[in-house]
């Protein structure tokens, strides 16, 4: 077991199932207030909605007590930041071929459905440090989901709505955008 990171709401460690099996815990900081613990429930809510070769999957999200814990799979590699202070600048090859994955990872967020109903979905939080690069295929996984949240626009700029009285029902002017580290 190895802390791996943390941050303003939480910690990440890494460990292995009794398979051997790389896993991620996730904890949420317990003096926080309770709807920021919460976050940790929405974030596995939103991991579990996404099921893509680029995405560690969840595995389960457990409350103990007053303890949030998620547990996901961990993704191979290192966080991208880490990678190119370690190899300095990338190559353009690498560059496009990262550019090439992460494209089809928001392709599919964004033709993300729910019972046969659009539903796109936003990652939010989108860096080299949730990019985590496997230097041996070169390939990227996108983590950390804690900003994520169900898309209100589509590509085009137009309100998501399922019908006409979810649209004339909605408040406009309300955002879902999520506030991250600065909190």
């Amino acid at each position: 077991i190895e802390l791996i990171g943390k941050g303003a709401f939480g910690f990440a460690f890494a460990g292995k199932d009794p398979q051997l099996n790389e896993l991620v815990f996730k904890f949420s900081r317990i003096n926080l207030p309770q709807h920021v613990q919460d976050r940790l429930e929405e974030e596995a809510y939103m991991l579990s909605q996404v099921d893509h070769v680029n995405v560690p999957a969840l595995i389960e999200f457990q409350r103990i007590k007053k303890q949030a814990i998620l547990v996901m799979q961990r993704a191979k590699g290192v966080d991208l930041d880490v990678y190119s202070l370690r190899h300095g600048p990338l190559s353009p090859r690498l560059i496009v071929s990262i550019a090439h994955q992460l494209c089809e990872i928001l392709i599919f967020l964004r033709q993300h459905q729910q019972n046969g109903i659009a539903k796109p979905i936003v990652h939010g939080d989108i860096k080299p440090s949730n990019l985590v690069f496997d230097e041996t295929t070169e390939t990227v996984a996108l983590i950390d989901w804690g900003s994520c949240v169900y898309a209100q626009l589509d590509e085009y700029g137009q309100y998501i709505g399922n019908n006409v009285m979810d649209l004339m029902s909605a408040d406009m002017q309300q955002t879902n955008a999520r506030l991250g580290d600065v909190y």
